[in-house]
């Protein structure tokens, strides 16, 4: 091929595959609304269900109250972890491939921690099953879209993410790999921002707690009572 011609061909494809891309972008916005509709369906028929199920424990057990102290507890560590991982994402996120802190031992960190937030959310019935379902469904969700998301990783920062993929798993985390650099820069506005999309989850509390004064009193009827 002519030097002209492949000083033409050569933008081309850089242009192509900026185009590819764009559009992998296009569709992970996609997925990630339907993610947020998803996970809300969910949220909202796991409310309405729950409103006709209850703990198998009893009320002041040790067992009913101990689940709700332990969600609590997964709640609070679902939040920070949240937040520690935008300490090292923040404003990188498609700008570069993050394997740092929590990316060099789970290339899914936010998720994992999403879904330790969702079992604990389910926990706050008193029911060990009830957090088990919801975080398998969450699961199912979170499933699909990390697809998405690595599909995009890979046109985008291929082979450097084939070879991030090989060494560090998709959830794990797997501890002995951590890295982490003396100094990072931090995007603020991201962490709060995160801190401030995860505060409602503790409204669960006081809701389950009021599906569960209800039943109590005999307002709702519970069909089911599980572990």
């Amino acid at each position: 091929m002519p030097n002209s011609c492949w000083r033409l061909a050569k933008p081309c494809a850089v242009a192509r595959h900026q185009n590819d891309v764009d559009a992998i972008w296009l569709q992970l916005a996609n997925a990630q609304v339907w993610r947020r509709y998803a996970l809300g369906g969910l949220g909202a028929l796991a409310v309405a269900a729950l409103l006709w199920v209850r703990s198998a424990w009893p009320d002041g057990g040790w067992v009913h109250e101990g689940l709700e102290w332990l969600g609590l507890c997964c709640l609070v560590v679902a939040i920070l972890g949240r937040c520690g991982c935008m300490l090292y994402l923040g404003g990188r996120k498609g700008a570069d491939l993050v394997t740092d802190g929590p990316y060099s031992i789970s290339r899914n960190p936010l998720y994992v921690f999403s879904l330790l937030a969702v079992l604990g959310i389910g926990w706050q019935t008193g029911s060990f099953v009830v957090g088990l379902v919801l975080a398998s469904l969450a699961w199912l969700v979170f499933r699909w879209i990390i697809g998405q998301e690595e599909h995009l990783l890979r046109a985008a920062f291929s082979p450097r993410f084939d070879l991030y993929c090989a060494r560090v798993p998709r959830f794990g985390p797997r501890f002995g790999l951590w890295t982490s650099p003396q100094h990072a820069m931090v995007d603020l506005s991201s962490v709060w921002r995160t801190l401030r999309d995860a505060a409602p989850y503790f409204l669960a509390i006081p809701l389950f707690e009021a599906i569960e004064a209800a039943q109590n009193a005999g307002w709702l009827h519970a069909w089911l009572a599980v572990i």
